[in-house]
């Protein structure tokens, strides 16, 4: 059973090769702006490490969101084209989740953040892999006033975090600053939802740029 997960949602790119347990290749690299240049690239490479090839795998699995909308659309529609021509399973899972896993989480609040601009942030908060704030896009100060109630430890979780302003927090917190998450699937695998090449859709958590600006336009 090869499992081939991949994530983009950070402006980073992460792929990983699973076989049961085990890790048999990754790639990790920022891509910015071109990663319809390089998913391909990368994701051949990548099971050329491994040392399988497309018809090994068995299985097909990617996020669904939140995060960069353009992001999200490329990979969903190199996962479907995929699970189609190959005729295997498709799963996706939610960035948040994937972006989650952190090894030493007991009596810890895990935090994964994706920068939404302007000061917010998609973002869930997690506790013993138990959501207790729903992932969704929020003002960063507001999941820090959630925070401040909670009298915890905090992992914030990450690509760039020093970006962030976390002044006001009255916590204790840690940033983990990675954008490796694909592999994160190891321990993530029951978080998965089965989905198909059809079917399959993004989950953006907001309006896109074109569709707010429909709407306010509808509201003059």
């Amino acid at each position: 059973m090869v499992k081939l997960v991949l994530e983009a949602s950070n402006s980073y790119l992460s792929i990983a090769c699973i076989e049961g347990d085990k890790l048999l290749a990754e790639s990790n690299l920022e891509c910015g702006r071109n990663l319809s240049e390089v998913i391909l690239v990368e994701l051949n490479s990548c099971l050329k490490r491994a040392g399988v090839s497309k018809s090994d795998l068995t299985e097909i699995v990617a996020v669904k969101g939140p995060g960069s909308y353009t992001a999200l659309r490329i990979v969903l529609s190199v996962a479907k084209v995929l699970s189609f021509s190959l005729n295997i399973p498709l799963k996706t899972i939610s960035t948040l989740v994937l972006q989650s896993y952190y090894k030493d989480s007991r009596n810890k609040l895990i935090v994964p953040l994706i920068d939404g601009r302007r000061g917010n942030v998609f973002a869930a908060i997690y506790e013993e892999g138990r959501e207790i704030l729903e992932e969704s896009y929020y003002p960063l100060e507001e999941i820090i006033e959630f925070l401040n109630k909670e009298y915890k430890e905090v992992i914030f979780i990450g690509p760039n975090l020093d970006k962030y302003n976390f002044v006001s927090a009255d916590f204790k917190y840690i940033l983990h600053e990675t954008y490796n998450f694909a592999r994160n699937f190891l321990y993530l695998e029951d978080y998965a939802i089965e989905s198909d090449y059809y079917s399959a859709i993004p989950s953006y958590l907001r309006y896109t740029e074109a569709e707010r600006n429909l709407k306010d336009d509808k509201n003059r």
